[in-house]
């Protein structure tokens, strides 16, 4: 048990060193010996966890889908679509606050593209998959066109957090979720339909 977490806590380390490198230098000028460096590892542990660069930026993309999962499963829960969608906004932009470092980077890194390449068909089968688990949400609350409020609701959700993550200090993010909210769950949005 006590070899597991000192393992755990080596391939954290790897991948907070990967995060602060990639948002200090960018991922193209960050090398493995680089990130293994900072990580306080040798090269070679690095590689016990991670295939390479490529690996440990898959790492970090699997960690923000579950934080996105999360905030999914988070609204499902709720009665109505007023109380989804809340659920949903509100969720979204916790995540983005809890974990500021982290989103920082994921939305600079997804500006790289040597990152978008290296993510291929995951980034799409990904967004695909939080677009249909938002329109599913919204087809169950009634929404007379969930495809493109779903569209709509995910693209507001995406550049609000990114503009937050951008200037976390001034971004009035608890106004523009409520602003959200209202828009797309408007009072008297009917119940989920059987």
């Amino acid at each position: 048990m006590a070899e597991t977490r000192v393992q755990d806590s080596g391939r954290q380390r790897i991948l907070q060193s990967a995060i602060e490198l990639f948002a200090r230098q960018g991922y193209s000028a960050t090398s493995v010996r680089q990130i293994a460096k900072a990580a306080g590892v040798s090269p070679s542990l690095l590689y016990n966890y991670f295939d390479g660069k490529e690996t440990l930026l898959g790492a970090i993309f699997l960690e923000s889908v579950a934080q996105v999962q999360a905030s999914l499963e988070a609204a499902a829960g709720g009665a109505g679509r007023p109380e989804r969608v809340e659920h949903l906004v509100r969720g979204a932009f916790t995540a983005v606050r809890e974990r500021l470092p982290f989103w920082r980077v994921l939305y600079r890194l997804r500006g790289e593209p040597e990152v978008i390449a290296g993510l291929g068909e995951h980034l799409r089968v990904w967004t695909d998959s939080v677009r249909d688990s938002i329109e599913a949400l919204l087809q169950d609350s009634g929404s007379a066109n969930p495809r493109l409020e779903a569209l709509a609701l995910f693209g507001a959700i995406d550049g609000v957090a990114q503009h937050f993550a951008l200037d976390p200090e001034s971004y009035p993010l608890d106004e523009v979720a409520d602003a959200l909210v209202r828009r797309f769950a408007p009072a008297g949005a009917g119940a989920p339909t059987s």
